[in-house]
């Protein structure tokens, strides 16, 4: 294959790249333009074809566009901090480097019908892989991106996020390969245009009829969502505790009047050790009673044990005649935000790295049973980016999810909004509804269909950064899926996929 005139100079080798990147970042909050992620990567795409790069540049240029996308799409990790933000960046975009190091070598190797299929399992499966190495991120799969086009994602009750995912690779490579002049076998090509849109076209015509049977169910939940709105920098400063204390009781008789079944409480939103701190926990305990309405709250708690005493991120429940019920602590921590990995073989790193929580995992995936609400389980922070996680706790009989967080970190940025994404894929992958209580947004409820519907919003709609509550009737019923029977069934295909490609391209692959 002869390299195309037009990505022999470095100039446009770096447009290129500079392309794919910033056309992968607009697909998603605040940008908005999900219609771009359909034909984001044909830039790379077409550089790779063109065969104008070597392995070793093949896999630096893709890279590059990989810390362009997520350097400018999570760029809202620098208000905690810079130097953490441009490490994440360049370690999830190596991600993209081993997708384009891939790429060079179909395109070279095999037949278009091959790499219309290779390419986006290729993706998936580095999705799946970036979603579980080193505790896993699995923030911004390009499926997100498509959340707003309801009928696009219904095929995630299938095959998960990972299929909206392949899909759109699918159309990426489609347009890649239909263009490429300088090939032979038109008919090749254009059969391959076709097969992408004969899977768009299923897909729509799928996630067309999924809309109209997936909300008739005949039960129902009511439930309130309470957004304090805290400033990070108030939250644990023990000045403010009265105030903070103060807007909760308020918010929570506000949404009692609307007479919810469940009013619930963002991830840490008590300003205390609940349990140990008791002048703290009467005074939810008596918000309870005196609103007659039993409350899910987030709360720093202790434990503790023979070994000493262990700090959890915990969800429990209060009931309406003020006692304390089920209780649920974080299973999936966030690495270096409440636990240093591999701590106890670099002990000295606490000392050099900028205050990091010593938190301790919970050990059991718990479903809530309460008198009047469906059972339910509660993923806090941000455990909804983990659909297997999600899955669990369906699984073990949960109808209804709930997402506690707090994205104060990051101020008024794409952080809630990129964050409520994944939340809507677990809606739709398990059929199961989901209210989400963040403590500056974005709080509310998200039916089975993966809709955003009810939301705590000011008298400007503002969702963010805002005070409020919201009460949302659900749909309940038994929660129905492939997925849910089969979980991540397409991804370990890709991956198996991609270690058959792998081994067969051992000995052609040399870098020069």
């Amino acid at each position: 294959m002869q390299p195309s005139a037009r990505f022999r100079s470095t100039p446009s080798i770096v447009a290129v790249t500079l392309a794919t990147g910033l056309l992968l970042a607009l697909a998603f909050p605040n940008f908005n333009q999900s219609w771009l992620a359909w034909v984001a990567l044909t830039p790379l795409l077409a550089l790779l074809r063109d065969g104008a790069l070597s392995a070793r540049h093949a896999f630096r240029w893709s890279w590059l566009a990989g810390f362009v996308f997520f350097l400018v799409s999570m760029w809202w990790l620098s208000h905690v901090t810079v130097f953490g933000c441009l490490v994440l960046a360049a370690y999830l975009a190596l991600y993209v480097g081993l997708f384009g190091l891939f790429a060079r070598w179909a395109f070279a190797r095999r037949p278009p019908l091959a790499v219309l299929v290779l390419l986006p399992s290729a993706w998936v499966a580095l999705e799946y892989a970036r979603s579980h190495v080193m505790t896993g991120m699995g923030w911004n799969l390009l499926a997100y991106s498509q959340t707003g086009w309801t009928a696009v994602i219904q095929i995630a009750d299938l095959a998960g996020a990972w299929g909206v995912s392949w899909l759109i690779v699918l159309v990426n490579a489609a347009l890649v390969i239909a263009t490429d002049r300088a090939a032979k076998g038109r008919i090749k090509r254009l059969a391959c245009a076709g097969l992408a849109g004969a899977c768009v076209a299923g897909a729509l015509a799928y996630g067309a009829q999924r809309l109209t049977q997936v909300i008739k169910k005949s039960a129902s939940v009511r439930v309130a969502v309470v957004q304090g709105n805290i400033p990070q920098d108030e939250k644990w400063d023990a000045e403010h505790q009265p105030r903070i204390q103060g807007t909760y009781d308020a918010l929570t008789r506000t949404a009692a009047e609307g007479g919810p079944d469940l009013i619930v409480w963002p991830e840490t939103s008590v300003p205390g050790y609940f349990g140990a701190d008791e002048a703290l926990t009467q005074r939810v305990l008596r918000l309870a009673a005196d609103t007659r309405r039993t409350l899910l709250v987030g709360a720093p708690t202790l434990q503790v044990t023979p070994g000493g005493v262990r700090l959890r991120n915990t969800a429990a429940t209060v009931g309406a005649d003020g006692a304390i019920g089920t209780r649920h602590d974080k299973l999936h921590l966030v690495p270096y935000g409440e636990f240093i990995p591999f701590e106890q073989l670099v002990p000295w790193l606490r000392k050099v790295l900028p205050p990091i929580g010593d938190f301790t995992p919970g050990d059991a995936h718990t479903v809530f049973r309460v008198a009047g609400v469906a059972p339910f389980s509660v993923l806090i922070c941000f455990e909804d980016v983990f659909p297997e996680l999600a899955r669990r706790f369906v699984r073990d009989g949960a109808e209804l999810l709930f997402v506690i967080t707090n994205d104060a970190w990051f101020g008024p940025t794409a952080a809630a909004y990129q964050h409520a994404q994944a939340s809507a894929f677990r809606a739709v992958e398990l059929r199961v509804p989901v209210a989400r209580a963040a403590n500056t947004g974005w709080s509310g409820c998200i039916d089975p269909t993966g809709r955003w519907n009810e939301r705590v919003q000011d008298e400007a709609g503002q969702e963010l950064f805002v005070a409020g509550t919201v009460t949302c009737t659900l749909p309940l019923g038994p929660a129905q899926s492939l997925y849910l029977r089969w979980g991540d069934w397409l991804p370990m295909l890709c991956l198996l996929g991609a270690f058959v490609s792998l081994v067969a391209a051992w000995s052609s692959v040399r870098f020069r």
